[in-house]
């Protein structure tokens, strides 16, 4: 089904891609009954819509997350995307640095298709779940390999830690998401929309054994054909305990995830609840 689904990027429209999804989305919301309650539940009370205004927007965020699946299957189509920004001077600035950095990332945006459009200057280091079908993870293989980008996966021998670290040594790009916990018991607590959640601990504390800047990533759709990158550099802390410097790097990334979440809350693809 995904081979066929790269086929047909190549000649039909990607708006006519869009519409043929839409048509899905509400049996979608329907089926999925604990990703809409989580979306429900963040838009009424995270962002404080209204009822009516809550469940719209359930809808539309489901679709929002459609367009970002079909601009991936696009991309491995050979389909070519518009980026802009002002995280784009910022990111270029680092990478010409001989000094590694570490790309904070989430599920917020597209942050994928940075991997595919803004070639780095130096090698990247992409820390990635093995969950996805064979095609998938060769398609996002050769795209990423065009761009000097290499994926890490996650190992249950912890290997990819010294993969990741070994490469900040090196004064590489290293991408971590930050967003999700995925069940480790590594976890840092941050504010986050006037409550208390839990964030994985690795990239924040691999920044501050290595002392490397940490930037903050979000690659947000404005169109159909473009893309904004949104950085922000997070504040290493230098004072205080390990334990201390951790949770303030923390909710850095919080402060900074929760500020472009709330001006693209239909493009946070979160669906389940984030607070428990």
């Amino acid at each position: 089904m995904h081979r066929a689904l790269i086929g047909l990027f190549r000649f039909v429209p990607l708006r006519l891609m869009y519409v043929v999804m839409a048509t899905a989305i509400p049996v979608y919301v329907v089926v999925d009954s604990r990703g809409r309650r989580a979306s429900y539940n963040f838009f009424r009370h995270r962002i404080g819509y209204g009822r009516l205004r809550s469940a719209l927007h359930v809808l539309k965020n489901m679709y929002c997350m459609g367009q970002v699946v079909m601009d991936r299957f696009a991309s491995y189509a050979g389909r070519c995307f518009g980026m802009q920004g002002p995280g784009i001077e910022l990111y270029d600035k680092l990478s010409r640095g001989a000094e590694g950095f570490l790309l904070c990332s989430s599920h917020l945006g597209n942050f994928e298709l940075a991997g595919y459009l803004l070639r780095p200057r130096k090698p990247m280091k992409v820390l990635v779940y093995e969950g996805e079908t064979a095609t998938v993870m060769q398609n996002r293989a050769r795209l990423f390999g065009e761009g000097n980008v290499t994926m890490v996966p996650v190992r249950e021998d912890l290997s990819h830690i010294f993969i990741l670290n070994s490469a900040l040594s090196d004064g590489e790009i290293v991408s971590v998401p930050s967003d999700r916990v995925y069940g480790s018991a590594k976890v840092v607590k941050a504010r986050f929309f006037g409550q208390e959640a839990s964030f994985p601990s690795g990239a924040f504390t691999m920044a501050l054994q290595r002392g490397v800047p940490v930037v903050s990533c979000f690659v947000m759709k404005v169109s159909a054909r473009e893309y904004r990158v949104l950085m922000d550099r997070l504040p290493i802390p230098e004072e205080g305990s390990r334990n201390d410097r951790l949770q303030a790097l923390a909710q850095s990334f919080a402060d900074s995830l929760e500020k472009v979440a709330r001006e693209y809350p239909d493009q946070w693809y979160n669906f389940y609840d984030f607070w428990a």
